[in-house]
């Protein structure tokens, strides 16, 4: 703290002279000196915060969000917006962020989890490494749930290995493809896939209109988008994706109770890794690391403003948030998987 005030002390009496201001700054302290810099970035800047879907689902409204409230916590006090981008069930915006997006950190994004194992269990179309993104944070991890509507036959797991569903679903490499792939090809649910459509959004309101029978999608969305549905019984829970049990669903079974065997289990830990991850921000590689630690200081600050929670608890958004650097550690881990076992897994969510 002493040397602090020295150096403050020191950069006030060298402002008095034009030879001094060239060399005040090493007397400024580097913490500092390194935020008046980052301020100096993003002063008057407009942030663009990239979203892998469309308007309306729960990624973008977990945007929104963010951006209502993150600038104020960014040194320079920028404006965030927003830019939906969706395309291939998240692959293209993922694709632009890695590659063509600016890698000063004027460009943030977000997009489906599933993304971050996209490259080990998805397609050639994926044109980026998730372990060289600069990590921001996420607002919560996320367990999925697959719900079947009120007509369908199927009203529990045990009937779902009996009787067919029609599920709507996004491109593959979404959560809402890889889930009911994961159940069907592990566990032999009867699921038949509908894919195709371009978010969220499109597949609820297909749900809605009888086109299909059943969706799989993260729970805090459904709770948030579409709470009434619980209360009238419109839907009917079959099976969490997540680790263990939720509290609101006690009597709907996580998919890591299904498991039978070593391997399985194994399997599901890949599979199930962008859960944990839940609402992930990141962005480009190389972004310059004095900016990226602002973003990341601003983000977890965020995370414990009142007004953001308040207005997270009003949409009934969760908020558990992870760290940039845990989402980091986490993909670390992925990534050192057996190629053995992550063979595995592709099998298990490949369309088949």
């Amino acid at each position: 703290m002493r040397k602090e005030k020295r150096g403050f002390a020191r950069f006030g009496r060298c402002l008095g002279t034009v030879v001094g201001l060239a060399l005040c700054s090493q007397w400024l302290p580097a913490g500092v000196a390194r935020a008046e810099e980052v301020g100096d970035f993003y002063h008057g800047r407009t942030i663009e915060l990239v979203v892998s879907s469309g308007a309306g689902g729960g990624y973008d409204l977990n945007a929104r969000l963010l951006a209502r409230h993150m600038g104020r916590f960014v040194p320079g006090d920028p404006t965030i917006v927003v830019n939906n981008m969706p395309g291939a069930g998240g692959i293209r915006a993922s694709n632009y962020l890695y590659n063509v997006a600016p890698r000063d950190g004027s460009v943030i994004a977000t997009f489906s989890n599933a993304m971050i194992t996209e490259p080990l269990l998805g397609t050639e179309a994926v044109k980026f490494d998730p372990a060289k993104l600069s990590w921001i944070g996420s607002i919560t991890s996320e367990d999925a749930t697959c719900v079947a509507w009120k007509t369908a036959a199927v009203k529990s797991w045990d009937d779902l290995l009996k009787h067919k569903l029609i599920v709507g679903t996004m491109a593959p490499g979404t959560t809402t493809y890889v889930f009911p792939m994961l159940l069907k090809n592990l566990f032999g649910a009867q699921f038949e896939l509908v894919s195709g459509y371009p978010d969220s959004s499109a597949a609820i309101l297909a749900l809605e209109h009888g086109e299909v029978q059943s969706i799989c999608q993260t729970y805090s969305s459904l709770r948030s988008l579409h709470a009434q549905w619980f209360k009238d019984g419109q839907i009917v829970p079959l099976v969490l994706l997540g680790l263990k049990r939720n509290p609101d669903l006690p009597d709907v079974p996580a998919v890591t109770e299904l498991a039978t065997s070593d391997e399985q289990k194994r399997v599901l830990t890949v599979i199930l890794a962008p859960t944990l991850a839940g609402r992930p921000f990141f962005a480009p590689p190389g972004v310059p690391q004095d900016r990226l630690e602002a973003l990341r200081a601003a983000f977890d600050s965020t995370m414990k403003d009142a007004a953001f929670l308040e207005e997270a608890a009003h949409l009934k958004l969760e908020v558990k948030p992870a760290s940039g650097q845990e989402i980091e550690t986490l993909i670390g881990q992925i990534y050192a998987t057996p190629p053995a076992l992550i063979a595995k897994a592709r099998a298990i969510v490949a369309k088949k």
